[in-house]
Formats: C-alpha cells, sequence, structure tokens
C-alpha cells in the first residue's frame, strides 16, 4: 500500500514538468512585415529616395520586453530605427524604420541597379533586463535600387567640337557610339540617321548599331559619310537619333562637319582682247598709206601751180 501510495504521488509532481514541456517555454520573436524580397528604394528626380519598411515584434511572454534595435546596411544610406522600445506581455506590436540616401555615388554615377546587385538592411534586436542583454535575434531583407534608363550618343573623331573635314567628291569615316547612362541593361528600338542642312550629303554603314541587343556600357557603329563631287562649301549635321526600349524616350545626338569644294581655275579669255588690239592695228597700218598718197597729190598739184 506504501509503494502504491509513492507511485501516486511521483507521478503527481513529475506530470505538471510534462505539460510544461510540452506547452514550451513562452518566447519572443521579430518579423518583416512584407515578404518582398528586394524592396525597392524608388529614386526620385533628383536620384535621392526615402524607403520605409515595417517589421514586427510578438512578445508572447508574461512580462514586458525590454528591446533595443540596431540596423547595419550601406555606410551610405541614412537609418533611421526605433531605437529602444519596450513591448507589453503577450502582445504583438509593429514598428517602422526608414532608410534614405542618394542613388549616386561619390563619382555622380548612377550605382548599379540589375538583378543581382542589391544591398543587405540587417536588423538586430537585443532583449535587455535592465541594462544587461539576455538575448538577441536578427532579420535580414534585400533592397535595390529603382531602374533608371537613358542613353547618350558621342562621336569620333571630333576635334574643336567638330567632325573631320570632307572635301567633295570623297567620304571620311565616323564612329557612332551609345552610351549606357542608366542603372540596368537597355536596348535600342529605333535607330535613325539623316543630315540637317546638306540634302546631298549621303551616308553607308560600315559597322551598325542593331535593335534588340543588350547595352551594359556601350555599342559603337562605324559610318562612312559620303560628300558628291558637286557638293559645295557648306557646314553641314549629322543626326542621329536612338528610342530606348526601357523607357521609350528617344535621344539625339549631332555632329557638325564642314564640306569643302575643290577651287575652280577660270582662265582669262585673253585671246578677245588679242584680237580687238590687232583689229585697231591693222586699221592705223591700213591708213598710213592713203594719208601718204593724198600729200603726194597735193605737192604734185601745188608744184605745178606755181611753174604757172
Amino acid at each position: 500500500m506504501k509503494k502504491i501510495i509513492s507511485s501516486i504521488l511521483l507521478l503527481a509532481i513529475l506530470s505538471p514538468v510534462v505539460s510544461a514541456q510540452d506547452v514550451g517555454v513562452p518566447d519572443w520573436e521579430i518579423g518583416w512585415d512584407s515578404d518582398k524580397e528586394p524592396m525597392i528604394m524608388e529614386l526620385d528626380s533628383n536620384y535621392n529616395f526615402e524607403l520605409v519598411i515595417k517589421f514586427w515584434v510578438d512578445n508572447s511572454r508574461p512580462v514586458p520586453a525590454d528591446l533595443d534595435f540596431e540596423i547595419e546596411t550601406n555606410d551610405l544610406f541614412i537609418v533611421d530605427d526605433p531605437g529602444k522600445v519596450s513591448v507589453s506581455a503577450n502582445s504583438n506590436e509593429t514598428f517602422e524604420l526608414m532608410i534614405s540616401g542618394s542613388g549616386l555615388n561619390s563619382n555622380g554615377e548612377l550605382i548599379d541597379a540589375r538583378q543581382s546587385h542589391y544591398d543587405i538592411v540587417t536588423l538586430k534586436a537585443t532583449l535587455l533586463f535592465g541594462d544587461q542583454s539576455i538575448g538577441e535575434k536578427e532579420i535580414e531583407k534585400q533592397v535595390q535600387f529603382s531602374s533608371v534608363f537613358g542613353f547618350e550618343i558621342e562621336f569620333e573623331p571630333v576635334v574643336n567640337g567638330k567632325g573631320p573635314e570632307i572635301k567633295s567628291g570623297t567620304h571620311e569615316e565616323v564612329t557612332i557610339r551609345v552610351l549606357n547612362i542608366g542603372n540596368v541593361d537597355d536596348a535600342l528600338t529605333k535607330i535613325g540617321l539623316s543630315f540637317k542642312g546638306c540634302p546631298q550629303m549621303n551616308f553607308e554603314q560600315i559597322t551598325a548599331l542593331n535593335t534588340g541587343e543588350a547595352i551594359s556600357v556601350s555599342k559603337a557603329g562605324t559610318v562612312k559619310l559620303l560628300a558628291p563631287s558637286s557638293h559645295p562649301d557648306k557646314t553641314c549635321k549629322f543626326i542621329v537619333t536612338i528610342t530606348s526600349e526601357g523607357n521609350g524616350i528617344s535621344y539625339e545626338g549631332e555632329l557638325e562637319f564642314n564640306v569643302d569644294a575643290p577651287d575652280v581655275l577660270v582662265k582669262e579669255e585673253d585671246e578677245g582682247n588679242d584680237s580687238t588690239d590687232s583689229s585697231d592695228f591693222e586699221v592705223k597700218e591700213n591708213s598710213l598709206p592713203a594719208i601718204a598718197a593724198f600729200i603726194c597729190i597735193l605737192t604734185v598739184m601745188f608744184a605745178a601751180t606755181i611753174r604757172r
């Protein structure tokens, strides 16, 4: 009988322990409010951004949770976090942290925003008892800049702001370079080549720029500018127009150059002048004998009169 009573008492003592192990010890958790990866840092017209990220704290403990938050991320970002907070017992509360800054690097260039390039925001929460840490948890979130598209057009060679001089009846080669000044890959949907002010000019593509071809940094093509032999001296403009696949905006580049027509030698027609002089001279020669004969006749007549 004593053994039976002892066994019952032992079971009664152990049963609460087993129940507590099944239920688990009350704890606290943190997590992001959004599962989106990465979150986008939208750049404004000046390439600045502000991103608000929400997170929650779930405190299932029977006492308040005093927490201290720290953020680790890109050194160029400005971070505003909640700092120290107290979460009531058996409650769930939502907090915000804000990241701001610029999408430009120290050289004034857009920071890469291609798919594989992103920054990490690490949120670290420390549970405090007084000033002592009694537990830590951390979570991470990927953040990425919004896409920016843009192109610039350059020409080579260029000297003193102008392209090569072209003599009438000849040609010169020019390189067209398309630069991607955005922060993601882009492509061209349209390419237009034309002349302004010189309708006689023509071109021939040697190495063509292609539509639909991804441009990460730059792409180049070469054209031959052809000036016909009849082209006069003139300042001309070669116009290149391209359209971005990313934003649908058209960009234009302009190359100014001179066409030099060779000098035409004009002969002075001296023959006409010479013939005129000769005819005058002939008149004078023909007139001299007539005058001499007339004088002779007068002399004879005068002599005959005197004799009489």
